[in-house]
């Protein structure tokens, strides 16, 4: 399974980076697979271990905003695993091109 997580404080602050940090930071020490891109982190995983680490960096930015949005996508392929990689592969091959990475 692949997720995308995004995990925004509600905040008159601009510099939002810290806290972010602090969830990528739960994210690496989980040893799940992930990529961290300007939007949101994409993680992949089993359902459990994936939907734990989510609420653990839910949890740990709450705890120092009174309000947090965090939005979870999931692609679930039933049919077997897909990388990162392979997902921008089969786009770029039906646009008969490569992508800016």
């Amino acid at each position: 399974m692949m997720v995308q997580l995004s995990i925004m404080p509600i905040s008159e602050d601009k510099h939002l980076s810290k806290p972010i940090a602090k969830a990528v930071k739960i994210i690496h020490e989980s040893g799940l697979e992930y990529k961290l891109t300007p939007m949101g982190t994409l993680i992949k995983g089993e359902w459990q271990e994936v939907m734990n680490v989510a609420k653990k960096c839910h949890e740990a930015v709450r705890e120092d905003f009174d309000r947090v949005t965090t939005q979870i996508k999931i692609d679930d392929l039933k049919s077997g695993d897909i990388s990162f990689d392979d997902k921008i592969r089969a786009v770029e091959e039906k646009a008969e091109m490569e992508f800016k990475k």
